[in-house]
């Protein structure tokens, strides 16, 4: 029930003001224990009474779970000065010769303060402006988050912390009519500022590559449960991150939405409430006085919104072409029969605009 996850937040939250702050320090290192371990292991560490053995490799010092938060603007887009965030779970292991890299890119709070508002409806819009965990969702995130698995990644690295961590590459053998997606993560420098990369690459024989890269590049060390450093995706988005050393993370309750139901959800929530998307329909004036050359950039403008925003949410709108387009058909198609950007904004988040039921995957 409800009411029951937000006693058992509360408490890991309790435990988590306690030892938060001695974890940031770096006085307190353990593994993730329950609520209920933590509230009586918290005088203890407090007392010094509890025996940590220390930690051998630059790369175990990675190891745990962490809280990303990025802050950036995007210069790709129609409204490049908008502030723009990104959050999510990354959980580092190790094991033997190896390192696991897991990343969630859903994360819930309890307290949605700053990243999302009510804007009149039941629904949540993801607020255009950069934002900090305020003292209760640094509990929370002490305490450890939950996650939705939905657009969960985890890679394998193979290496060392003096020539860095690298995943597997692309595999190679296709035939020359295949296209494949491959993404190559890394991490180098683990000892110093350590340095987090994701190449992503789309191609085949006969087509010319679609590469991206992200990279989350170290500046400081705030604390052996802190780092901060630039942000930088594509060359297009450009910003800062903070990584906070977190609590174990738990996967949110079912919701008991299928696939189809989850994804409209994810279209109401992120593209009802936008500033970019009023800006973007506004930006031609009546639709019927727009040029075709113009009515075009709007279209692919929304298009590329629609897709920005996936993305964001861990879903590769590559896979998703028949939803995006349908979305991209139904918006348009309100804006030229006359309706106000706040009204299409509306008919999104009460399900009157949605995209088209997710057929099997082939």
């Amino acid at each position: 029930m409800r009411v029951s996850r937000r006693l058992a937040t509360a408490a890991r939250a309790a435990a988590g003001l306690v030892l938060g702050p001695l974890t940031a320090a770096g006085l307190v290192r353990l593994a993730p224990l329950t609520a209920a371990g933590l509230v009586l292991l918290a005088p203890l560490a407090v007392a010094g009474l509890v025996l940590v053995a220390p930690l051998a490799a630059a790369a175990s010092e990675l190891a745990g779970t962490w809280f990303v938060l990025a802050h950036y603007k995007d210069s790709a887009t129609n409204n490049p000065d908008f502030e723009r965030w990104i959050d999510k779970i990354w959980v580092i292991e190790t094991n033997g010769a190896k390192l696991k890299w897991n990343e969630y890119p859903i994360v819930v709070f309890d307290d949605p303060s700053g990243r999302f508002e009510r804007l009149g409806t039941n629904r949540q819009s993801r607020v255009l402006n950069w934002w900090e965990p305020n003292e209760g969702q640094l509990a929370e995130i002490y305490a450890g988050l939950e996650i939705n698995p939905r657009g969960a990644k985890s890679k394998s690295m193979l290496g060392s912390d003096a020539e860095g961590w690298r995943s597997r590459g692309a595999i190679s053998g296709f035939s020359a009519n295949t296209l494949s997606y491959t993404e190559t993560w890394t991490i180098e420098d683990v000892g110093g500022l350590p340095v987090f990369t994701i190449e992503e690459s789309l191609g085949g024989a006969r087509t010319e590559s679609l590469d991206g890269v992200t990279e989350y590049r170290t500046t400081e060390v705030v604390s052996p449960s802190e780092l901060r450093g630039r942000y930088n995706r594509d060359g297009t988005r450009i910003g800062t991150f903070r990584m906070i050393r977190a609590g174990g993370v738990s996967e949110v309750q079912g919701s008991g939405k299928d696939n189809n139901q989850r994804v409209m959800a994810m279209f109401a929530s992120q593209m009802g409430g936008g500033e970019e998307m009023a800006a973007l329909l506004s930006q031609g004036g009546s639709p019927k006085d727009v040029p075709e050359d113009v009515r075009k950039e709007v279209e692919a403008g929304v298009r590329k919104l629609i897709e920005d925003e996936m993305k964001e949410q861990g879903m590769d709108p590559r896979y998703f072409r028949p939803q995006v387009d349908d979305m991209t058909r139904q918006i348009m198609r309100e804006w030229e029969r006359g309706k106000t950007p706040e009204q299409i904004e509306r008919m999104i988040r009460d399900g009157d605009i949605k995209p088209r039921p997710i057929g099997p995957m082939r």
